[in-house]
């Protein structure tokens, strides 16, 4: 049976993954004070409280995933609170808790849930949260760009600290693929990591939260986002071809939009191509590519235009923005 496959993360040392922090050879009365430190060097803005003065166990690994990363963490009992740190232009995530072993209490934006064996929940790395691990836990963490979420499923930000149970069929679907992808991650090339991260994104939508946001979500809205995202790169996309596309009025699209979104047509197309190049310009692919480069593939036809509608979107310019980027990965 599936829950199988979780337990196994409890007795093996994953191949695909690196370790940061392993507290096994370190002496127990210097345990909580290196776990403390290195918990909130990895996770700007963690703060550890209430932890055993020489916890039992404690590792950290790592590694990357195109844009996002991926963590497993053993952890004695503790609690954590996290405030956001930095402008708003700085690296955002949406992140997948996944609990393996043990049992954790989510907080956040008035919602909370308790998570045991198999459990998932979701976290926005925009807001504050506190997580409070009531026994010797073991986690799974997929940081996910928020844009790139966010982008496919709007309605992610209304279902943060909610449980998707273990007993539901999509949350066997989604754990089982994440779990395969930790025993590969290290030997998959960049652009492998980010083709999975994608396809783990889409797959969040079998997940019965989701599920049941989705069938709220008006099927044209849907519709016309997957075609958005599909021709965002093609410079003459207009608010009447998604229409058309959908074979329904401009006007009556829109207003199932705004419903839905709280933006238009026009404005959705504008704001995925503004945050799919801010994304590039983050991103170590398009190092080599121009500012002009960047905006002309995701579909801007005029590089002053887009430095203008950028400037106005993030409050800084591209060439700003790229800059900031590649100091805070350095």
């Amino acid at each position: 049976m599936y829950c199988g496959k979780l337990t196994e993360m409890e007795t093996i040392k994953l191949e695909g993954l690196s370790s940061v922090v392993d507290l096994s050879g370190v002496e127990r009365t210097k345990r909580a004070d290196l776990w403390t430190g290195a918990a909130t060097t990895i996770f700007p803005g963690l703060s550890v409280n209430a932890m055993e003065s020489d916890p039992n166990i404690g590792l950290i690994q790592h590694s990357r995933m195109g844009q996002g990363a991926l963590f497993t963490i053993e952890s004695a009992p503790a609690e954590v609170s996290y405030t956001p740190r930095g402008a708003a232009d700085s690296a955002q995530f949406l992140t997948m808790m996944l609990q393996t072993g043990g049992a954790t209490i989510a907080h956040q934006r008035q919602r909370q849930c308790e998570l045991t064996h198999g459990d998932i929940c979701f976290i926005d790395e925009r807001h504050p949260f506190r997580l409070v691990g009531t026994e010797n836990s073991q986690l799974l963490l997929l940081r996910m760009p928020r844009s790139l979420v966010i982008s496919r499923f709007p309605e992610m930000e209304h279902l943060v600290a909610t449980l998707i149970p273990a007993r539901d069929p999509g949350t066997q679907l989604l754990s089982h693929t994440v779990m395969q992808l930790l025993l590969v991650a290290r030997e998959l090339r960049e652009a492998q990591q980010q083709a999975a991260l994608n396809a783990i994104v889409h797959l969040l939508g079998a997940t019965s939260g989701l599920a049941v946001e989705l069938e709220n979500m008006h099927w044209r809205v849907q519709k016309a986002l997957d075609f958005i995202e599909l021709n965002l790169s093609i410079p003459g996309l207009t608010a009447e071809q998604v229409a058309q596309a959908q074979h329904i009025s401009r006007r009556r699209l829109d207003q199932l939009m705004r419903d839905a979104l709280g933006l238009s047509i026009t404005g959705q197309i504008w704001s995925r191509r503004l945050q799919r190049a801010a994304d590039d310009l983050r991103d170590s692919r398009w190092a080599g590519a121009s500012i002009s480069q960047v905006a002309f593939a995701n579909g801007f036809e005029d590089p002053a235009h887009f430095a203008r509608a950028f400037k106005r979107r993030f409050e800084t310019t591209p060439g700003q923005w790229r800059t900031r980027a590649r100091t805070l990965t350095h």
